[in-house]
């Protein structure tokens, strides 16, 4: 399907060529399931491919999308959980009892937000809510990694974790992307940085190293949420108006696209 790039201005389709797919609105996030491509954009509609299919309750506006074996599930403000089925677009009332909730919350004192959604193979659903932590749907067990504010927090097990900042020069972190035995975590010094940097480790050890050739000394600002994409040998980067891209997990970079819209996600 190619590499798509959601912007504050559409999601377009970078393939040689450079391609509007959808105009007109900020793509808050897309993500390709099996080659059917979803996305949300800032008006609360919900896209399957070149249609929209459902529409979030007025006023609400989806931050990530995953489709899984159980429904298409969307994350909200306000720590919200949709699901989209046959029947439509409803509220999961099993997260909005979910344990902990009443603790969770923003140090500037809004409300918190489900940020991001994983599966694992098993098709278990991991929800981050920023802040409150992550959450596993159903039970089950997997290795986890998580970007943080402390670093990277990885777990064998689903529900055990150690946090690793081993050769970052700060700790706090934005975006996390694994293929084969590397995974690849943007850092930086905080929400309102300007030394931002992409790195590389191990999955379970070794210091993290900083890939640089071909990349900016620093990023003025956050590698984000969404922004950082890895499979096989090739690894993505999404950061202002530009995409580079690596061919040799990010040993080396060159620019892929630029000229777009602000970046607001990569898949």
């Amino acid at each position: 399907m190619g590499l798509h790039v959601g912007t504050v201005a559409g999601l377009f389709s970078i393939d040689g060529s450079t391609e509007q797919v959808i105009g007109d609105t900020r793509i808050n996030h897309v993500v390709d399931a099996g080659g059917t491509l979803w996305a949300l954009d800032g008006k609360g509609r919900i896209h399957r491919d070149d249609s929209v299919v459902a529409s979030l309750p007025d006023g609400e506006t989806g931050l990530c999308v995953q489709p899984a074996a159980s429904g298409t599930w969307i994350g909200a403000p306000a720590a919200k959980l949709y699901r989209l089925d046959d029947t439509g677009v409803s509220e999961d009332e099993f997260f909005a009892d979910a344990p902990g909730r009443e603790a969770w919350h923003t140090p500037w004192g809004g409300p918190p937000d489900v940020r991001s959604m994983t599966l694992d193979a098993s098709q278990t659903l991991y929800i981050n809510v920023h802040v409150g932590g992550i959450l596993r749907y159903p039970t089950s067990e997997g290795a986890i990694f998580a970007a943080c504010a402390y670093g990277l927090a990885t777990s064998s097990n689903g529900h055990d974790f150690e946090i690793r900042d081993d050769g970052l020069h700060a700790s706090y972190c934005r975006a996390v992307a694994v293929a084969d035995e590397t995974v690849y975590l943007s850092a930086s010094t905080g929400p309102r940085t300007s030394r931002g940097r992409v790195y590389r480790g191990g999955l379970w050890e070794a210091p993290f190293e900083p890939m640089t050739a071909g990349l900016p000394e620093w990023f003025d600002g956050n590698v984000n949420t969404h922004c950082l994409l890895a499979k096989d040998d090739k690894v993505w980067i999404g950061f202002d108006d530009k995409v580079w891209v690596s061919d040799d997990r990010g040993e080396s970079w060159s620019a892929h696209a630029g000229g777009l819209p602000k970046i607001t996600c990569l898949t």
